[in-house]
């Protein structure tokens, strides 16, 4: 009769040769293990996170990955796409029970960084658009992302900017995030339109509008066609007019793809060093080019190229801060100082560090400068710059 050790070593004999790599993590220690390993602390809580979903009746260690997810740097917004995606692979019953026993987690960490905030689809005409709205008391604010993002690139601005007391906005432009399925972008003026739409709707009469890169092309756009919408113009990162180059960059999605555009935007968009972290900013902007469509980043890379804001500038009275980055590679110094030059009542400021991501890189400063314009304003201190 075969002993319980010799059926032991048949079984670890029979695995080491069909697959060798889980015999040895098998027979390996913890700490060995993880300092060969590829994925990485977070992901791997985040694949333990959706195996346990999946499993179901896991409520304990469900709670206990979530957490270790979140010490690994893993966002609560990642951490709601697993629980998501597991709706349609595990199924709706598993996915709602996961929910529930990581919902203290989430609603905790949306309190966190925005308090008092309603996540809506408000409808703009000709498609709905994804709104974060704190409902606050003060002047208004709308936040206008980048390209090829969507309205959580004000993650970390967002609840500095609340806690001065405005109301903010931030939302999806055309063919972006929850905007994606909206017909084709084919202008700033159409956009500028979408984002009067949207103020009608929130029943806003008059906002300061804080655009950056490609929503600081929107803002410029909205600033001309509908003036008495514009308190206070914020541009970040954003030029004056388009270049040729900025279309090329429509032609090159087109002939190559999505996937060969991630690595030269995020090159573009943030120091090596983060890029070399790959911390939560990187990690949404590398998916956000991935996902959006050809046909969207296309649109709206030849609507950016087309804007000009040169003969409307010197007509725009309002306070206009613009904000650069010293290691801005897209929008760089010089630009910025031609923005600032172009508009007759505003103020040039560059951050030190400072990318074409600051919102996200560098968000700290990014708030500390809005909030301060933000309150020259509403206080009615601003003053223009001897340039």
């Amino acid at each position: 009769m075969t002993d319980d050790s010799t059926i032991v070593n048949k079984k670890v004999s029979e695995l080491a040769r069909l697959t060798p790599q889980l015999s040895r993590a098998i027979t390996n220690t913890g700490k060995e293990l993880n300092d060969n390993a590829i994925i990485g602390d977070r992901q791997w809580a985040m694949n333990t996170l959706a195996m346990l979903i999946g499993m179901g009746d896991m409520d304990g260690q469900l709670q206990v990955y979530t957490k270790a997810a979140q010490q690994a740097g893993a966002t609560d917004d990642e951490i709601q796409d697993v629980i998501n995606l597991a709706s349609i692979y595990a199924g709706n019953p598993r996915a709602v029970n996961a929910a529930r026993t990581i919902a203290p987690y989430l609603q905790s960490e949306q309190q966190r960084l925005r308090p008092n905030v309603t996540e809506e689809l408000v409808n703009v005409g000709d498609h709905e658009t994804m709104v974060w709205d704190n409902h606050g008391e003060g002047f208004p604010i709308v936040l206008i992302h980048c390209l090829a993002l969507d309205h959580r690139t004000w993650r970390e601005v967002y609840p500095q900017l609340a806690k001065t007391g405005a109301r903010v906005i931030a939302y999806d432009i055309r063919g972006h995030g929850w905007a994606r399925n909206a017909p084709v972008t084919t202008s700033l003026d159409q956009l500028a339109d979408d984002l009067h739409k949207l103020l009608g709707k929130l029943g806003i009469k008059k906002a300061d509008i804080y655009g950056a890169s490609y929503g600081g092309a929107v803002a410029q756009a909205l600033a001309a066609d509908y003036p008495e919408d514009i308190r206070s113009l914020a541009l970040i990162a954003t030029g004056l007019k388009g270049f040729p180059v900025l279309a090329a960059r429509a032609d090159a999605a087109e002939k190559d793809g999505m996937e060969a555009q991630v690595a030269v935007s995020l090159i573009r968009w943030f120091t090596p060093g983060t890029i070399a972290r790959n911390p939560w900013e990187v990690r949404y902007g590398r998916e956000c080019v991935r996902h959006i469509s050809v046909a969207n980043w296309a649109a709206a890379w030849r609507a950016m190229a087309a804007g000009d804001a040169t003969e409307t500038a010197p007509n725009i009275k309002v306070p206009v801060l613009a904000l650069g980055g010293k290691q801005d590679a897209s929008a760089v110094p010089a630009l910025m100082q031609q923005m600032a030059n172009a508009y007759p009542n505003s103020k040039l400021v560059t951050l030190d560090p400072g990318t074409h991501m600051m919102p996200m890189e560098q968000p700290q400063a990014v708030s500390d400068a809005l909030a301060a314009f933000y309150q020259s304003v509403d206080a009615q201190t601003f003053k223009k710059d001897e340039k």
